[in-house]
């Protein structure tokens, strides 16, 4: 079976040719140079992610440790700018529980809410992996699966053009397109992997 190596360099083959694909198509059809080559990079940046995407499945991979480092990351940050934004009602709210529990509280609630905030992330960081197990299943599963990832792509397209109404016609249909590459990019995986099945 392909290895990591194997899966990387053939996704950067067909990032390439998607990126040409993409940026050429663009600039044809709506004349822009700018959302050419945006819609060109990022094109060529979820082919590559496609293409090792579905390894994310195995304990050891080198996709499956980066997924989990970038989840954790996203974690953390999404706690620590939560609890920031919120930095004053959080305050008030370990207050009034440290004065409910502990009378006089021989800490700030400041610092009592910063490392409350600490805790809850390091907790939830410890979920990551557990998660990532459970959502991907057994290796050469789902993620291995052409009609599961066409589905699961279509419905991120149709959420990113959902998103994305507001905008112009060009640029919905550019960042459309954009996230249909990443399924590309699963089709050169799972035909590596002699997985791809008629």
């Amino acid at each position: 079976m392909p290895n990591y190596p194997t899966h990387a360099r053939w996704g950067r083959v067909g990032a390439v040719v998607t990126a040409l694909a993409v940026g050429g198509g663009l600039l044809v059809q709506f004349e822009s140079l700018l959302l050419a080559g945006g819609g060109a990079l990022g094109a060529a940046a979820a082919t590559f992610v496609g293409a090792i995407f579905p390894d994310v499945d195995h304990h050891r991979s080198i996709p499956r440790r980066k997924a989990v480092r970038a989840l954790r990351l996203l974690v953390v940050t999404g706690i620590g700018s939560l609890a920031a934004l919120g930095f004053d009602a959080l305050v008030e709210l370990v207050d009034t529980a440290l004065v409910d529990v502990l009378g006089a509280p021989g800490v700030s609630a400041e610092v009592a809410a910063g490392a409350g905030t600490a805790v809850v992330a390091l907790f939830t960081v410890g979920l990551v992996e557990p998660t990532v197990d459970l959502v991907t299943g057994e290796h050469r599963g789902w993620t291995h699966s052409a009609p599961v990832l066409f589905v699961l792509t279509a419905l991120l397209a149709g959420g990113v053009g959902l998103l994305t109404r507001d905008l112009s016609v060009a640029k919905r249909v550019a960042a459309v397109v954009v996230v249909g590459t990443f399924f590309l990019g699963c089709l050169i995986h799972i035909a590596l992997d002699g997985e791809l099945r008629s």
